[in-house]
């Protein structure tokens, strides 16, 4: 298919982006390099090579849409009154880490790469030091809702659940970019509700309408 002659730069990255996903659902990160990327996305490899210089170039950004991408989807996890609990709303928001499609396997598996990455590039470890402290701030802000709301197990420390939710995700996704495709997720799922149960162990006072 022929490509028009002018394409907006950031929509060529995002498209660049996309490929570099589709690429590590099908055959993990091992198949991602600037040429196969440039021909999933349909692009000349050059046009590829002036955005992104190299393959850390290219997962860096892949690993922010990713995330971007998931922010997109928690964002629309609502808790309050008339709305979620503050369980539910965790539980909802774990569950759809899951690898249950292509698009969050590819999550997962990007993830994983940058996750091993950081641990010997300072780079890398940068851009997910950023990202932990953006959950961080999150999450602190929604245990601070669930502890005045009386949701929080008693005698839990507000930033102790903070990491050990921040190491919950880490284990989700990783476990996930390891296990073949179509795998149960049962033994996941039931993890997330034990979770679940040990951090906010108190039932809903009545049905949530989300919104």
């Amino acid at each position: 298919m022929a490509v028009p002659r002018y394409v907006d730069r950031e929509e060529r990255r995002r498209r660049v982006a996309a490929a570099l996903h589709r690429i590590a659902a099908r055959e993990g990160l091992e198949g991602v390099s600037i040429r196969t990327v440039a021909a999933e996305a349909e692009l000349s490899a050059g046009a590829v090579q002036r955005d992104f210089g190299t393959k850390e170039d290219l997962l860096r950004f892949a690993l922010r849409e990713a995330l971007a991408a998931v922010s997109a989807r928690i964002s629309r996890v609502r808790i309050g009154p008339g709305k979620l609990t503050f369980a539910e709303g965790l539980r909802q928001v774990l569950l759809d880490l899951l690898p249950t499609d292509g698009d969050r396997l590819a999550e997962a598996r990007v993830w994983s790469a940058f996750y091993a990455r950081a641990s010997v590039d300072a780079d890398f470890a940068e851009v997910l030091a950023e990202l932990d402290a953006q959950a961080r701030t999150a999450l602190r802000a929604a245990l601070g809702y669930a502890a005045e709301q009386g949701e929080l197990a008693p005698g839990q420390d507000v930033d102790s659940l903070v990491e050990l939710l921040l190491v919950l995700v880490d284990g989700i996704w990783l476990s996930a970019a390891r296990r073949p495709p179509g795998t149960s997720l049962d033994p996941q799922r039931r993890a997330i509700d034990a979770a679940v149960r040990a951090v906010a162990p108190r039932p809903p006072d009545g049905p949530a309408t989300p919104g």
